[in-house]
């Protein structure tokens, strides 16, 4: 039997229940290796295309608020969303308060949303093979699950890209967690905000909870979003497959 040599301290250290030798080999606790990005990153595929075709409709409750800094205003709208699988998202207003050009913003934010909800917008901005670049970076625990943390670099300069950090359950394969910035600029005047997206498992399926974007702008200063979400219902077919 030949004895394998002892790993110098050094080189070994635990993040989570991953060990990363010498900083460039991911293995399991128990010693096997842990999955590689790519690999992840195709189950992530896998993970969204189940969603996608069980979760054909869907609707839910959202709350913006938009804060100018600089200026001290906010603005804030409580929406009804509807999600049909070939009609996207829409949204019924049913309040509305603050001042008048943050809710404008507002409103374009939703109609921005909106227009990507589409079948054939959502590739897009999706976390694919197609729009990324992924580095497995170690594991922590994120929304009270373990996940793998990897580092998305996208392959287009996209304002619907982001550059940062995903947060993956290393059970199901979801996303729970995204943080860093838009690939590309939205505005001459915006930039490229930073966001977070927190996500939450309703009965099977990871559906976002919260977003925060922060971004500058050259009339307004800096701004931040805040979207919250809650009171998701699903159809009466999706519901009898839970």
């Amino acid at each position: 039997m030949i004895r394998q040599p002892r790993l110098a301290p050094q080189i070994r250290r635990r993040l989570g229940h991953v060990i990363v030798i010498g900083g460039l080999i991911p293995m399991l606790a128990g010693g096997s290796l842990a999955p590689s990005g790519d690999e992840i990153l195709s189950r992530i595929e896998k993970e969204n295309h189940r969603r996608h075709l069980l979760l054909k409709q869907y609707s839910g409750s959202r709350q913006y608020t938009l804060e100018s800094v600089r200026f001290g205003k906010q603005a804030a709208v409580a929406v009804f969303m509807n999600y049909r699988e070939l009609e996207g998202e829409r949204y019924t207003v049913l309040t509305r308060s603050g001042s008048d050009q943050l809710n404008g913003i507002i409103d374009r934010v939703m109609a921005s949303e909106a227009g990507i909800s589409l079948p054939p917008e959502l590739a897009h901005h999706e976390i694919t093979a197609l729009n990324y670049r992924v580095r497995l970076l170690g594991t922590e625990a994120a929304e009270g699950r373990n996940c793998y943390v990897l580092e998305l670099s996208p392959k287009l300069k996209s304002r619907f890209l982001i550059v940062g950090k995903a947060w993956v359950d290393a059970d199901s394969y979801a996303v729970v967690r995204i943080e860093g910035r838009f690939a590309a600029s939205l505005s001459v005047l915006v930039g490229a905000p930073r966001i977070s997206e927190e996500f939450v498992d309703v009965r099977g399926f990871w559906l976002p909870a919260h977003v925060r974007s922060v971004a500058s702008s050259f009339l307004l200063g800096q701004t931040a979003l805040d979207i919250l979400y809650s009171n998701y219902q699903f159809d009466q077919d999706t519901a009898s497959l839970q």
